[in-house]
């Protein structure tokens, strides 16, 4: 049988689509059911769909939720999502994020739907070893988790998931200022919101920490030092139908830790086997969006521009290994309903990146990418939602890549429903990955980290499937079943030992996870709820049969919280998680549990306190970032 070009195949899909979207009008207003549904989501399909309506695994953390458990950093609020773990890593090397057993790079970390610049690569860990800790918590609203492929919703990078920080927007005129302390990290927050005045709002955010030394209690050379980070989000309001945000956030970290220098000798004081290594990085990134909307249209165009500059760098020599990333991004979108039970969404983006080459050299590569995507919402009838999507991409340096999805979501009745999902996703290598030169001198003995021009993007698709039920109003749970399997893996591999260290990327034929994803949640009265969650994981090297590092093959999570149920100005959560054959690397395997307590006091909506202790046993696992017991306390005030 002769084969589907590419062109062939986009063409085909649109015809599709287009013929879903025709045939909606067949429909009547009056045949469709209304569902009691719950918290509406955006991440999964840049519409407004509820949890229960959604064909995709997701998840919404709250500002309730993050208060909450006492959470000083976004990283701390992401401690009791689904199948998502988060380990930090040795020696100033950030944190490995894995949703559902994929690799630190195919998680696509987002603020308020848009990209922000980030390495491109760095050590092990990827693009987004930091990426968790330069977003400001107190400027944090809510955010929205996306388990699987999203490619066709976002194009390259969305392998394994997606994280959205969707931050606060203006609501009333209010100031507000919080502190909070603990063993790994102080802060203080100012957020000020000036409300409606006119057809203007706005809210501005500042934030000031600093990440603790806690070397002595780690038991090993962590990074600290202080941190800032300002936000400005202004709202115009041309008229009720269309509306302008301007956002400017900047951030400037200058931390500091102690790093091996492989041309020392091993009998050398520990001083100079292990001289002090500067971490400074500050980042730019200003966004315009204009929305608007007609009767039966809703659109926008949104652009915006991010500028990382990152220099590591030996306590005397400041500059030598600066390197500065750049990110363009557009977007055009169009949401149409074309029926009452059809909405179409369509539109364009093109993502530039530019880089420079370690060591101090100007010398600065960059890759275009230009898309065009199309979703479709159709309500077949009272009980089948249809979600088809497909997004074209085209890329410099590899040329076109299609990335189709299909979502559907049968409600049996308003207590249950099954859904499914079928995706693809790619991504493309980073200009590092490509085209890198990682000269590091002095501090690491001359290690060395080379592009390679000849990588191929990674692809992957996947397939869910999952049960929902809620038994009266006081329980609900969910049953998912997912398969992944990923091709031409990116991985990298140091090929020559210290003290001459040289490594390169390289392509690896395939890895694939499966597993099993557990949720319930049940409400006992008096203000008690037990919220759980069970993974099964399955993630292995297709190749070498071995089973890919930084996953748990059982994780389970048990969270009790209590809101005194008349005034609602008490609260105490706590929470115990458990990993048992986490594989932290090809030798070395783990099982942990911790338990953690937060205690939270509320004065009506003006006043709040919290305290609360994590890893109360003590446990020491320093692989898996778990340094003994830790307090934290807060307190945050409105005006």
């Amino acid at each position: 049988m002769q084969k589907f070009s590419k062109k062939s195949s986009l063409a085909l899909t649109l015809c599709i689509l287009s013929a879903i979207s025709s045939s909606g009008y067949a429909a009547e207003k009056s045949d469709m059911i209304t569902y009691s549904l719950d918290e509406v989501v955006v991440t999964a399909t840049k519409t407004e769909l509820t949890q229960k309506e959604n064909p995709r695994s997701v998840e919404v953390i709250t500002k309730e939720d993050i208060q909450n458990t006492g959470a000083i950093s976004v990283r701390d609020a992401l401690r009791t999502a689904t199948n998502i773990d988060i380990v930090s890593v040795n020696h100033g090397g950030g944190e490995n994020i894995s949703i559902r057993g994929g690799d630190t790079d195919g998680v696509l970390i987002l603020v308020n739907g848009r990209r922000v610049a980030g390495e491109n690569y760095f050590m092990s860990q990827g693009s987004n070893a930091y990426a968790l800790d330069r977003l400001n918590l107190s400027n944090v609203d809510h955010i929205e988790i996306l388990r699987g492929p999203a490619s066709a919703i976002y194009g390259s990078g969305a392998m394994s998931g997606v994280i959205n920080i969707i931050t606060k927007k203006s609501e009333k005129p209010e100031f507000s200022v919080g502190v909070a302390t603990g063993t790994n990290e102080m802060s203080n927050y100012y957020h000020y919101d000036t409300g409606k005045n006119g057809k203007v709002s706005v809210n501005f955010d500042v934030n000031f920490s600093k990440l603790r030394n806690i070397d002595s209690k780690a038991g090993k050379n962590l990074l600290h030092g202080p941190k800032q980070a300002y936000n400005l989000n202004l709202d115009y309001e041309m008229d009720e139908n269309n509306n302008l945000n301007l956002m400017l956030d900047y951030a400037k970290d200058n931390l500091e830790t102690r790093m091996r220098d492989f041309s020392v000798s091993s009998s050398a004081p520990d001083d100079l086997k292990y001289p002090i290594t500067s971490f400074t990085s500050e980042r730019k990134t200003i966004a315009l969006t204009y929305d608007g909307k007609n009767s039966n249209s809703d659109y926008s165009l949104s652009a915006s521009y991010s500028q990382l500059n990152r220099d590591p760098y030996a306590a005397d020599t400041p500059g030598t290994n600066e390197k500065k990333y750049k990110s363009w991004n557009i977007e055009a979108r169009d949401t149409i309903s074309t029926s009452d039970n059809n909405k179409l969404i369509f539109g364009g983006e093109y993502r530039g990146d530019k880089a420079s080459i370690y060591s101090g050299d100007n010398t600065v590569k960059n890759t275009d990418q230009y898309s065009l995507y199309l979703y479709d919402e159709y309500r077949v009838d009272n009980k089948l939602l249809l979600t088809p999507a497909i997004r074209y991409d085209y890329h410099k340096s590899f040329g076109s890549h299609t990335s189709p999805n299909l979502g559907a979501t049968y409600f049996i009745s308003d207590k249950s429903r099954f859904k499914a999902n079928y995706g693809t996703s790619y991504r493309a290598p980073s200009v590092d990955e490509l085209y890198g030169a990682f000269t590091h001198g002095g501090i690491w003995g001359g290690m060395a980290i080379v592009g390679n021009p000849d990588l191929k993007p990674e692809k992957s698709k996947g397939w869910e499937i999952s049960y929902e039920q809620e038994f009266g109003d006081t329980t609900s749970a969910k049953l998912t079943y997912f398969d992944n399997k990923k091709e031409d893996a990116i991985s990298y591999k140091i090929e020559m030992a210290p003290p001459s260290q040289m490594g390169k990327f390289y392509n690896i034929d395939s890895t694939s996870s499966k597993g099993v994803e557990f949720e319930i949640k049940h409400d006992f009265g008096k203000g008690f709820t037990l919220v759980g969650n069970y993974n099964w994981l399955d993630s292995v090297d297709d190749t070498t049969g071995e089973r890919l590092n930084y996953n748990a093959r059982n994780t389970y999570m048990a969270k009790l919280m209590w809101t005194e149920p008349i005034k609602k100005e008490w609260n105490i959560t706590a929470w115990n998680k458990w990993y048992t054959d986490f594989q932290y690397d090809s030798d070395t395997v783990y099982s942990v549990n911790t338990f953690n307590f937060t205690v939270t006091k509320r004065w009506g909506d003006k006043y709040r306190v919290f305290a609360g202790i994590d890893n109360v046993f003590n446990k020491d696992l320093s692989d898996m970032g778990y340094y003994g017991r830790l307090w934290r306390v807060g307190a945050e005030m409105k005006f």
